[in-house]
């Protein structure tokens, strides 16, 4: 578990903000931390936690070295408790038995520390259910006790939860920051420079993009792209991609959420192209396919499809069934492609 802000990449201000509000003994019992995957926001509720729990918290940091912080590293600190979704069973979700379970632990007073700390990753997948119950002890917490939620999507939230917290944004990194993230983690410089350009401000995109996931689901786009440039997008390939990509999707939308990602790459890449314009192109792998199909479609043609491709990733964001999401935008492009 990280405890320190200095463990955290960009986002300065909002870290500044964040110790002030510690030093000044202001934080509210319940926060929001939004903004895109991948960007830290985690990390920064951690280590808000880890200084809120802190015996001895030095200019709004954690001491990291008090037996509050030692217990946090160590991953066994009594008042401190973490809610995400029920990945590993397969359905994404933070359900209401989730929460009844932190609300039974978070019942007794402290053990260790002066408060409790609990954090409630992506936040946006609670249930009905869930956040309504969730709501109730965000009104009445009982005690020394912080919340902190972190999400990707606000609007997925109940009015009433966001009301309810001091809402802190954190906005996407800078190329300059995915880059020295990446080269961090063992990439080569010149790639971490190549990825982090097309990384949309979020390391977890970049590091998709350097797996081989990633090159599969890139491929995967061009080649439906390819199929729409050359007229190839009859209902066959409707429903075979429709349910390949919905499949995919009810196991992980963060990898839908990509392809549709990869696919707007392309898109923009032919605009480029369309236009004459010298600047780098996204694909660079798939580059003489992508010149190969230049011209295919019409500029406007583009540009609708582009809309569309922003359009379904915006409703990813909420609970709606993949694999007929997937088909719907499918047959909408075929329809654009025949008008």
């Amino acid at each position: 578990m990280n405890i320190s802000w200095d463990n955290i990449t960009g986002h300065k201000s909002n870290i500044e903000r964040l110790k002030t509000l510690c030093r000044e003994d202001m934080v509210p019992h319940s926060m929001l931390f939004c903004g895109i995957d991948g960007i830290g926001k985690k990390m920064a509720a951690q280590a808000m936690a880890a200084t809120l729990l802190c015996h001895h918290p030095v200019n709004g940091s954690a001491c990291g070295g008090c037996p509050s912080c030692k217990a946090l590293i160590a991953g066994i600190h009594p008042d401190f408790f973490t809610v995400e979704p029920e990945v590993k069973k397969g359905n994404g979700t933070i359900v209401i038995d989730l929460i009844r379970e932190m609300q039974g632990k978070i019942a007794r007073v402290p053990i260790m520390s002066k408060a409790r700390a609990v954090i409630i990753d992506d936040a946006q997948t609670m249930n009905d259910a869930a956040a309504n119950s969730l709501l109730k002890t965000i009104e009445e917490p009982g005690g020394q006790i912080y919340f902190i939620l972190v999400t990707n999507s606000i609007m997925a939230l109940l009015d009433t939860i966001i009301s309810r917290c001091m809402r802190e944004e954190f906005a996407g990194l800078s190329p300059e920051d995915i880059s020295s993230v990446l080269v961090k983690q063992g990439i080569p410089l010149h790639q971490a420079n190549y990825l982090s350009t097309f990384a949309d401000g979020s390391v977890r995109q970049a590091m998709l993009l350097n797996d081989e996931e990633g090159v599969s689901l890139q491929k995967s786009a061009v080649d439906f792209f390819e199929a729409c440039a050359t007229g190839e997008l009859d209902m066959e390939r409707v429903w075979s991609e429709g349910k390949s990509l919905g499949t995919m999707g009810k196991q992980d939308k963060l990898k839908l959420r990509q392809w549709f990602g990869f696919l707007a790459m392309v898109l923009r890449d032919q605009l480029v192209l369309y236009s004459g314009s010298e600047v780098t192109l996204y694909n660079q792998t798939d580059i003489s396919r992508i010149n190969k199909l230049t011209g295919q479609l019409t500029h406007n043609q583009l540009i609708a499809i582009l809309k569309l491709v922003r359009d379904y990733q915006g409703r990813l964001r909420y609970s709606v069934d993949p694999q007929l999401m997937v088909e719907s935008f499918i047959i909408k492009v075929k329809t654009l492609l025949e008008d």
